[in-house]
């Protein structure tokens, strides 16, 4: 099991979830009750091995930035227990594999899609702490990604042909993973991305460490915020475009999520560098954002597909957090 162990912690595989989410959302939101629980699981096969695939990719980019710091000194391949060219045939079979799943699936033009998909977000992990905003490239990856979901639904059709509140959901993925790359990643890896020169957004806003203290700058702030409305905005446009209505007891769930995401921020940009418990707030936080959008469902795919997306997630996180760490977070 060590081994095993090993190979798991290296594909992050307790996160899988997240990612197959990011395809639930856009099928729902283009299908609705027409999504079958087996397409769902169809979608859960093709989430993991690109996900596989985009983590295992970054992490064998990144080895050198990760050696800098003690704090990832125990990671697969910094830490020596996974062979480097193993991380190479991982991400070469998880590639070949999710491909040839969504083209047997689903056909051409979903698969035409996928592979834009990959090379947009291959992008971020071949220069991510290279050169500066490519961040946004994986963001971008997110909102693509969740295009494909829809795709899946109706395979024939061309992207541009697909309902409104798919590129809604896709707008609020691409919020979402600029805030949890560039926010939270960049916040919580601070203090050894400094340390070995990794361009990330927080040092080109110069933000920056005062002993054990985070200096912010009013650019951080703006751009920090600015991510967040984003993300608030589209939650009230599909109302305007006559797209979704909401319930009371969806807008009571909405806002209270929405409180839950205001209190976490805080501490996700806190005054004290804890690397911890930046790690612990940002889990909070993006759970509350994967639950607001099940949330926004409701009315398109009713409630049994809307708790899958606020419970499958987290569950399965859960389960194999402790299954491959023995605690509840995962040391990474």
């Amino acid at each position: 099991m060590g081994v095993l162990r090993e190979y798991l912690k290296l594909m992050r595989f307790q996160a899988t979830g997240a990612v197959w989410i990011v395809l639930v959302v856009g099928a729902l939101a283009e299908g609705g009750q027409s999504v079958s629980w087996l397409h769902l699981l169809k979608l859960f096969f093709v989430a993991a091995f690109t996900y596989v695939l985009a983590i295992v990719m970054n992490e064998y980019y990144d080895v050198e930035f990760d050696r800098a710091s003690n704090a990832l000194s125990t990671k697969p391949l910094v830490a020596g227990t996974v062979p480097i060219r193993h991380a190479v045939y991982i991400c070469w079979i998880s590639f070949l594999a999710a491909s040839f799943l969504v083209w047997f699936f689903w056909g051409l033009i979903p698969l035409v899609w996928f592979l834009l998909s990959v090379v947009v977000g291959a992008q971020y992990n071949i220069w991510g702490k290279k050169h500066y905003w490519m961040d946004l490239f994986v963001a971008v990856w997110a909102a693509m990604y969740c295009v494909l979901g829809a795709l899946t639904v109706h395979p024939q059709r061309m992207p541009w042909a697909l309902s409104p509140l798919v590129y809604i959901f896709g707008a609020m993925w691409f919020f979402r993973l600029v805030v949890g790359n560039s926010v939270e990643g960049g916040l919580k890896d601070l203090e050894h991305d400094l340390r070995a020169g990794a361009k990330t957004l927080p040092r080109w806003f110069g933000v920056h460490l005062d002993g054990d203290r985070i200096v912010y700058t009013p650019g951080w702030w703006a751009f920090e915020l600015g991510l967040e409305a984003g993300f608030v905005l589209s939650i009230a446009i599909p109302i305007f475009l006559g797209v979704l209505q909401y319930s009371t007891l969806q807008m009571v769930l909405i806002a209270v999520f929405l409180a839950g995401m205001a209190f976490t921020l805080a501490h996700i940009s806190p005054r004290r560098f804890d690397r911890e418990d930046i790690k612990k707030h940002t889990f909070l936080h993006e759970a509350l954002g994967f639950g607001i959008m099940g949330i926004m469902l409701v009315d398109a795919a009713g409630w049994e597909r809307a708790v899958v997306i606020l419970v499958v997630p987290l569950l399965w996180f859960a389960i194999w957090t402790r299954a491959i760490y023995g605690k509840s977070l995962p040391t990474i």
